[in-house]
């Protein structure tokens, strides 16, 4: 079977390598390069247990409390557009107990696999850096703690329990730059991280290797369609048929599956990041600066600094908002990143693949069985792109949408 998998991102490469492994003959055609969206521009986290969905409870109320603040966590700028209008209206009715734990749930199913789709990618020849040291959640607020440790409460109950609640003398003893805002923690000694760069690169050159066809600077402006409906191939500079076809953009994903005669709704939602190429500190492990919404990832050469979501706004830097991760970073650890640290050290920003409810798109278009939609993964795509990869090869090859991917189809 010939596939067309559009996007070359993580989401897309990962669907390539496992149709591909499946038989398929693959061919990836991206607008840009490799992992030149958000695939690259992330905390290149391994997270299961950080599985909940973005709308959640009172995050309403936080919204509004962080309107006042520029370089706020959580950004929304109004558009007189009825799209942007409608999605953030569904995301608004979204956020609640019911819809959180039931995207909760549904989520960590997927993750089930993650640890050994991981493994298997790296068994089977996939170069790429990774490291099993964990994180740890920083809050600077006694009752945000107290939530997130119910909410692992919640995990448990599903049958994730590798948590442990720290307080503030024993977070000070695994984090020794913790400053005295922060008030305890929350140790994850389970979860990964990997380096983003050599995740997309390693994948997308093992593809060149078993044969899978690669095409950058390939937009597809149409679709050309057979007698019986269906689509027989995509244009995108010229003519690319295939048998099915697989849309895995990203951020555009709601573009491109428009032209398939599908709708997705899909929001950019925009984060920004720092690279520190010498670190003035070194840390065990990962840190999440809870309240904040700020990663702390130690990479082999430097460590990356990523947080802020922005909706409604364009691909260019925000200098304020930017800085806020660097400001934000100083109350929770001390002296760090030190004064000079960052002067060479430029902010990058990266666009997200957002839905309403927070809970990716994976399943064939209605009506269109030989199309799959594979977007939405927000802040899991590099944790959620394998077993996206799988599922995406059993709907195309297989004809079948499996049961743990119900929760997650087109027109949810």
């Amino acid at each position: 079977m010939r596939v067309i998998v559009i996007g070359a991102g993580a989401i897309g490469l990962n669907c390539a390598y496992a149709l591909e492994r499946a038989g398929a003959e693959v061919t990836i055609l991206d607008a840009a390069g490799v992992g030149a969206g958000a695939s690259r521009r992330n905390a290149g986290w391994v997270v299961p247990t950080m599985s909940g969905p973005v709308p959640a409870p009172g995050i309403v109320l936080q919204s509004l409390r962080w309107m006042a603040r520029r370089d706020s966590p959580l950004r929304i700028r109004p558009r007189l557009n009825a799209e942007f209008a409608g999605f953030m209206f569904q995301m608004l009715r979204n956020c609640n107990a019911r819809q959180f734990e039931a995207g909760l749930s549904a989520t960590l199913a997927l993750n089930e696999r993650t640890f050994e789709l991981f493994d298997a990618l790296a068994a089977d020849g996939v170069p790429f850096e990774s490291h099993r040291r964990g994180l740890y959640l920083l809050f600077q607020s006694e009752q945000k703690l107290k939530h997130h440790a119910e909410e692992l409460e919640t995990l448990a109950r599903l049958g994730w329990d590798s948590s442990t609640v720290l307080d503030a003398q024993a977070l000070r003893a695994a984090v020794p730059q913790a400053s005295d805002e922060v008030v305890g923690g929350i140790d994850c000694p389970g979860e990964r991280f990997i380096e983003p760069n050599s995740f997309v690169d390693g994948l997308a050159g093992v593809l060149a290797q078993r044969g899978v066809k690669i095409c950058t600077q390939a937009k597809v402006s149409g679709v050309e369609r057979g007698a019986d409906g269906q689509v027989k191939a995509v244009i995108a500079g010229e003519r690319w048929p295939a048998d099915a076809f697989v849309v895995a953009a990203g951020a555009a994903s709601g573009r491109v599956s428009s032209m398939f005669r599908g709708r997705v709704r899909i929001q950019p939602g925009k984060g920004y990041g720092f690279d520190l190429p010498n670190p003035a500190a070194s840390f065990a492990k990962a840190l999440y600066l809870a309240e904040g919404k700020v990663a702390l990832t130690p990479f082999d050469d430097r460590v990356r600094l990523s947080g802020t979501m922005e909706f409604g706004t364009d691909e260019s830097i925000n200098e304020v908002r930017a800085d806020g991760i660097l400001a934000t970073t100083r109350t929770y650890l001390s002296g760090w990143p030190a004064p000079g640290s960052t002067e060479n050290s430029r902010a990058w920003s990266g666009q997200r693949p957002m839905t309403p409810d927070g809970l990716p798109v994976i399943g064939p278009l209605p009506g269109q069985p030989n199309v799959v939609v594979a977007t939405g993964h927000a802040m899991l795509g590099i944790t959620l792109s394998p077993v996206t990869g799988q599922l995406v090869s059993a709907m195309v090859l297989d004809r079948r949408v499996p049961p743990e991917a119900a929760a997650f189809r087109v027109d949810r």
